[in-house]
Parts: C-alpha cells; sequence; structure tokens
C-alpha cells in the first residue's frame, strides 16, 4: 500500500529533492522491522521571470485533471489543476472549441471581470488581460498573495516556480524502537507545510475559492482568513484588507451583498454592507467533511464528502434555513455517495454525486426534495446551470445539457480534454 501526500519542505526543494514519508503497509508486528513507503519528489524548477514570459501556452494542451469551472460571455474557463487554464469559445455549445491554453503552473482558481482574468499561480495572485485570448499579457502581481501555499507546491524566493514533479517510491524499514518511542514519520511532513455573477464579472462554481462581488475581490488566503483586493482598476487589483473568517475554510459562494463560506466543520455567513469590513452573522456546524456551499437567500445547500482529507465520513447534503442569517436551521439531511459542487436554477437543484452522477431535484419544497434524475457524466466535480445549460466538469472532460425539459434531459456536447 503506497499513499501519496503532496507537501514542500523549503530547504529541501533549494537542494532539489523533497521527501514525503507515509505510513506503508506494516508487514509483521510480531517481529522487529516494519516497512515504510515514502515518496521522493522531485520539482521541475524553472525561473519565475520565464514562467511568466510563457503564459501563452499551446492552444491544443491537453488536460489531465479538469478543475474549477468558470463562465463569462461566450467563453468557458476550465483550470487544469496545478497546470493552468484552458479557453473555450462556446457560442454553440454543441460545438465548444478551444482557442487558448494558459499556462500557470500552480493554478486552481479563476475569475474574471470585463478583460481581466485573476488566477492564483502556486502562492502568487495575477491580473492577466485577456482582450485576445490568443495573446494575454500580465498587468500586475500581488507575490505572497496566497500565504497557505507558500509552502506547499509554492515558489522558492520569489524566483522560480515548480512547473513539475518527478516521483519515486521506496520502501525503507524500521524497527520496533521507533515505534516503541512513539515517532511519526508523518510528523516531518506536517511540521514543514504550514456561481455567483455581478457587474461585469464571470460566474463561478460552487467550489471555488476566490469570487468576485462588484469592485472586490474575495479569497481564501490561507485556511482561516480571507483577503479583500480592491479591482476597482481591475488591471491593478490591490489588497485592502484580510480578515480571520473561520476555521479550515474551502470554499467561498457570494449572493446579494452576501459572503457563505464552505469549511470543512461548518458553514459561515458575512454582510458585506461595506465590501471592505464584513460583518459576521450566524454559523452553522456540522461534522468534518469538504463542504461547498450555495444559496438562494431563503435556504442554504450544504454538500459534505467524507472519506477525504478534510475528515469524517459523512456523505450528505444539508439543507438550511438562513431566512434568520443570525439563526441558521437544519431543514433535512439527504444521504448521498461522495458529493461534491452543486448550483440551483430556481427550484431546481443539482448536485455533483460521484459514480451517481450529477442528482437533479426539484427543490420547490426543501424539506422533500423530490429527485427527478441522475444525469450520466464521470466522476462529476462542479456544475453551474443557467439559462437551461448545465455544465459538468467531469474525470475526463466537460458536458453539457439542455433541461428545458426536466423529462428528457439532452445532452448537447462532450468536450472531451484527452485528444
Amino acid at each position: 500500500m503506497t499513499k501519496r501526500i503532496p507537501s514542500l519542505l523549503l530547504a529541501l526543494l533549494a537542494t532539489g529533492y523533497l521527501l514525503v514519508f507515509l505510513p506503508g503497509c506494516i508487514k509483521d508486528k510480531t517481529t522487529s522491522t516494519h516497512t515504510v513507503t515514502y515518496t521522493i519528489m522531485t520539482p521541475v524548477l524553472k525561473s519565475k521571470a520565464d514562467v511568466l514570459a510563457a503564459i501563452n501556452g499551446n492552444p491544443s494542451e491537453t488536460v489531465q485533471k479538469a478543475g474549477k469551472i468558470y463562465i463569462k460571455d461566450k467563453f468557458i474557463y476550465l483550470n487544469e489543476v496545478d497546470k493552468g487554464i484552458h479557453i473555450i469559445d462556446n457560442s454553440d455549445p454543441s460545438r465548444p472549441s478551444q482557442v487558448a491554453f494558459l499556462s500557470i503552473p500552480g493554478n486552481r482558481d479563476i475569475a474574471v471581470k470585463d478583460n481581466i482574468l485573476y488566477a492564483d499561480m502556486y502562492n502568487d495572485l495575477l491580473a492577466i488581460d485577456i482582450s485576445n485570448p490568443k495573446k494575454v499579457s500580465i498587468t500586475n502581481r500581488i507575490a505572497n498573495f496566497f500565504m497557505g501555499r507558500m509552502y506547499g507546491y509554492g515558489s522558492i524566493d520569489d524566483k522560480y516556480v515548480a512547473v513539475d514533479w518527478i516521483e519515486k517510491d521506496t520502501v525503507v524499514a524500521f524497527t520496533d524502537r521507533y515505534y516503541q518511542t512513539g515517532g511519526d514519520m508523518f510528523a516531518l511532513n506536517n511540521a514543514s507545510s504550514g456561481g455567483a455573477k455581478s457587474n461585469g464579472n464571470g460566474t463561478a462554481g460552487s467550489m471555488a475559492s476566490m469570487v468576485l462581488m462588484n469592485d472586490y475581490l474575495y479569497a481564501i488566503r490561507e485556511p482561516h482568513s480571507v483577503g479583500i483586493v480592491d479591482i476597482t482598476a481591475a488591471a491593478t487589483p490591490r489588497l485592502d484588507t484580510t480578515f480571520y473568517a473561520g476555521f479550515d475554510l474551502e470554499t467561498i459562494y457570494p449572493f446579494e451583498d452576501k459572503l457563505f463560506l464552505g469549511s470543512s466543520t461548518g458553514m459561515f455567513m458575512y454582510d458585506l454592507t461595506n465590501p471592505t469590513s464584513p460583518v459576521q452573522l450566524g454559523t452553522f456546524s456540522h461534522g468534518r467533511a469538504c463542504d461547498p456551499v450555495v444559496t438562494d437567500g431563503a435556504y442554504a445547500y450544504v454538500t459534505l464528502r467524507g472519506g477525504t482529507s478534510c475528515g469524517g465520513n459523512d456523505n450528505e447534503l444539508n439543507v438550511i434555513d438562513v431566512k434568520d442569517l443570525m439563526n441558521p436551521l437544519l431543514v433535512k439531511t439527504y444521504p448521498l455517495t461522495g458529493p461534491t459542487g452543486l448550483t440551483k436554477d430556481g427550484d431546481l437543484l443539482f448536485v455533483c454525486d460521484g459514480t451517481s452522477g450529477v442528482r437533479l431535484y426539484d427543490a420547490s419544497n426543501p424539506g422533500a426534495l423530490k429527485q427527478l434524475q441522475q444525469i450520466k457524466s464521470d466522476a462529476p466535480y462542479d456544475v453551474i446551470a443557467a439559462n437551461k445549460t448545465a455544465m459538468i466538469v467531469g474525470k475526463n472532460g466537460l458536458y453539457q445539457y439542455n433541461y428545458s425539459d426536466v423529462n428528457n434531459i439532452r445532452l448537447l456536447s462532450f468536450y472531451s480534454l484527452k485528444k
């Protein structure tokens, strides 16, 4: 049994390699020797200046792991985890075509205001002019903005960045004395690591950890804090302030003048009447699990996914009454398989649910959801639904379905990203 946990020891990375120690298969607890698997992760380094100069990547670049999705106007912006952003022309949903690829190592999130795209490059926040998607230019960079990733897959001394990783597993043996002294190989790794739209902005999925509201960008800087970036001058974003927002934060969902934050322990809500001085409202706590959230203003819908690094084993959908934002109340819990992203369009609720595909519910009565369909997709991760078209990011590509007739949902296109 071999496990892999990506992490980065800054000192080791400077010398060109990283050892990630992991509990392996214990062959025989009655003997004096135990085997442990560790992974040597060797970063392929490149100067940050060269990386930024080569941001206009190969337009036909394929993706091995699709991540978050963002929609604005006729374009779909699809993240390839830690690699960059595919820009897809979706003028005709039955024939989407890729027009560009932005090569951004360490990228996970996307937001677009007018003709400026914001993206994370490990710990940096980039502002990119996409007026011509085939030839973009970087207009600004806020260094070390994402503090939580500085020692994860991050850059070194603001000069180099890991553009790839070479991995090699090795098995080593340890004696009983190691275990008897309470040693923990894992401790080395742990100790070293430290769908809304408005005003010219696009639409983010529920898994987003960076969103736009009017003239501000809100992003999770590290697991407990949110940074507020002034984008009044879109091409030159400026960090305004950072505030402590909760514990183990994962996702952000904006609604009107409110922020709904999903964490591995619950949901936190903030009033943004003053956009740079958030006021905390009520909170809703649940067992440990990965936790995106969406809301329609009256109810919040939260999926919990267990069996992951977030902890816990619950796989369910929580429906929460948020009409009184200071006192959110659980309405009902619905068991699921392995949920991730979700979205709501009117009385229709779409929930990505692992091997079950995307579940479509009639949510006109939140206390008695009625499942209407299960939409086929391979390991769906996130979904955005609007104008009778559902865009679903799956393991093997991007699905688009027409749901104008919920009894006869039609596949418009499947865009495979693996050529």
